[in-house]
């Protein structure tokens, strides 16, 4: 051969395969395994006959490493929160992350809770855990007021022990909720 031996692109692969395995992050250990594939490549096709299985079991390692890459880098870019998801994550998840807090709050969906709606009430089952985001609500027992919950500052729930109350929304504008379940 002459002065450039085609084996030197397979070492570089190679090295570049240590240097992979000895990164603690999974993107970096991936961005390496393309480059150490597409890096084998001329060696393969520099044979005096291109070894096709090599060269497409390098192609599909570098498809697969590339699109988990891209993966991985799309799940670190940081996250905006509407204010009313700010807001939630500051009162109920403040040890999440904004993608966590995503995640979660994607279980649900946002409501507006009309003036005079019942939210919970004795005798139905709970359908879903709300946080009241804007507005008021009025928590009364066999008509009597026991209190009244001001978002953002609450939630609502009921166990089976607590079916007795009754929620509406009240005030001159409606509620707005996050509500998640059923």
């Amino acid at each position: 051969m002459g002065p450039f031996n085609p084996s030197y692109f397979l070492h570089a692969a190679n090295i570049l395969l240590l240097v992979a395995y000895s990164v603690r992050d999974i993107l970096w250990l991936r961005l390496f395994a393309v480059a150490a594939s597409l890096i084998s490549l001329p060696y393969f096709l520099l044979q005096p006959e291109p070894l096709w299985e090599p060269i497409i079991w390098s192609g599909v390692f570098a498809a697969i490493n590339s699109f988990q890459s891209w993966r991985l880098f799309m799940e670190r870019r940081p996250v905006k929160l509407t204010p009313e998801e700010e807001e939630i994550r500051r009162l109920v998840f403040s040890d999440l992350p904004s993608r966590k807090v995503l995640q979660i709050l994607g279980l649900g969906a946002w409501r507006a809770v009309e003036i005079g709606e019942r939210m919970l009430e004795r005798g139905r089952s709970v359908e879903a855990i709300a946080v009241i985001v804007r507005g008021k609500v009025r928590v009364t027992r066999d008509d009597r007021v026991l209190g009244q919950l001001v978002g953002p500052h609450c939630g609502l729930s009921a166990s089976r022990e607590r079916r007795h109350i009754r929620c509406r929304c009240r005030g001159s504008r409606a509620c707005s909720v996050h509500a998640m379940g059923g």
